[in-house]
C-alpha cells in the first residue's frame, strides 16, 4: 500500500529544477575527473537521463521517481589507505545536504565510525545552495591519515576481540514520520545490504527496528541519521556478546520487511497505522514492552 505524496520529494521547498541542473553538472563534472568506472561509479544511469527529461520538459516532476546516486574510490595521495565515499542527492540538494557516507574495510570500527561523523558534520558546515562534492573529497584527502592510526590493544583484549565483532546489537528508532518513497527504499536496501534483520513502519510516527552485528548496526545508524528529518532517535539499544554463536540463533527478525498496518488517512498527507496491529507484531517478536518505550503507554492487540 502507497503512503504517497512524499515528505520531501513530492512537495519540494525549492527551484527543485535549478537544483537538478546543478546535479546534473556536477556529475557530469565528476565523471570526466575521473573517468575509470573503478573510481566512479552511477547507482543508476538512467537516473540522470529521467531527470534530464523533466529539465527539458518531457515528464512531469510527479513522474521523477529517481534521484542521482554514486560511488567514487579516493585514494589521498601519499596515503596507503583507500575510501569509497557513497552518496545520494536529494532532489532538493544543494539547497539540501547531500547523504554521504564511507566504506573502508580497513579502518578499525572505532576510527571509521569516527570519520563518519566527522564527516557529516563537515557537510553539514558547509553553506546550502553550493555544489560541495568536490569539499569532501578534498576534506577526505586532507583529513584521511587522522583515521589510520592501529587499535590500540591491552593485554586483557585478545587478537580474536579485535578481528572479529562478537556482540549482536539491536537498535529501536523512532522518527517523527516516515513517507518519502525514497528513504523507504534506502531504509530497506541498507539494511540488505548490511545483512541486517527486523522492520520498518512507514508513516507518522515512523518505527524502524535494525539488529545484527554491532558494526554493521552502528553504519546503519550513521547513514540513517545523515539523512533529512524533523526528528529521528534511538529509543532503545539492545547489546548481547554472543562469542563464536551463530548470530541467527539470537536474532528475534529472520529478515528485514516493511509492515503495514491498516493504513488511516489523517490530515492533509498524514497517514497512521493501526497501533495495535503493532503491539501484537512486536509481541509476536518478544518485544511488546517496547511499545510502551515508544509511546508511553501500555498497548493493547487488536
Amino acid at each position: 500500500m502507497s503512503l504517497e505524496p512524499d515528505d520531501e520529494s513530492d512537495s519540494p521547498s525549492c527551484d527543485v529544477a535549478a537544483m537538478l541542473e546543478l546535479q546534473v553538472s556536477e556529475v557530469e563534472m565528476l565523471t570526466s575527473m575521473f573517468p575509470d568506472k573503478t573510481e566512479f561509479s552511477l547507482d543508476d544511469p538512467t537516473a540522470v537521463k529521467n531527470i534530464q527529461s523533466f529539465l527539458d520538459g518531457h515528464i512531469k516532476y510527479e513522474y521523477l521517481h529517481k534521484r542521482i546516486g554514486f560511488s567514487l574510490r579516493v585514494n589521498p595521495e601519499g596515503s596507503q589507505m583507500s575510501v569509497e565515499l557513497v552518496c545520494t542527492f536529494p532532489h532538493e540538494y544543494p539547497q539540501a545536504a547531500p547523504n554521504v557516507f564511507t566504506r573502508c574495510s580497513d579502518m578499525s570500527k572505532e576510527n571509521h565510525r569516527k570519520l563518519n561523523e566527522d564527516l557529516h558534520e563537515f557537510i553539514q558546515s558547509l553553506d546550502r545552495g553550493e555544489i560541495c562534492m568536490f569539499s569532501v573529497i578534498e576534506w577526505i584527502q586532507s583529513n584521511i591519515d587522522n583515521y589510520v592510526q592501529p587499535v590500540e590493544v591491552d593485554d586483557s583484549t585478545s587478537e580474536k576481540e579485535v578481528q572479529y565483532d562478537t556482540i549482536l546489537s539491536r537498535l529501536w528508532i523512532y522518527s517523527h514520520h516516515i513517507f518519502s518513497k525514497f528513504k523507504r527504499r534506502d531504509i530497506i536496501d541498507w539494511a540488505e545490504e548490511l545483512k541486517l534483520t527486523g522492520f520498518s513502519l512507514p508513516g507518522k510516527p515512523g518505527v524502524i527496528c535494525v539488529e545484527g552485528y554491532s558494526r554493521n548496526v552502528d553504519d546503519y545508524w550513521h547513514r540513517l541519521r545523515g539523512m533529512n528529518w524533523k526528528r529521528i532517535v534511538i529509543k532503545e539499544k539492545e547489546e548481547t556478546d554472543i562469542g563464536d554463536d551463530d548470530i541467527d540463533k539470537h536474532r528475534k527478525f529472520s529478515n528485514f520487511e516493511e509492515k503495514v498496518f491498516n493504513v488511516r488517512g489523517g490530515k492533509g498527507r498524514e497517514y497512521h497505522m493501526d497501533f495495535g496491529q503493532l503491539h501484537s507484531y512486536l509481541e509476536e517478536h518478544q518485544s511488546g514492552h517496547l511499545f510502551s518505550i515508544y509511546f508511553g503507554v501500555d498497548g493493547k492487540s487488536s
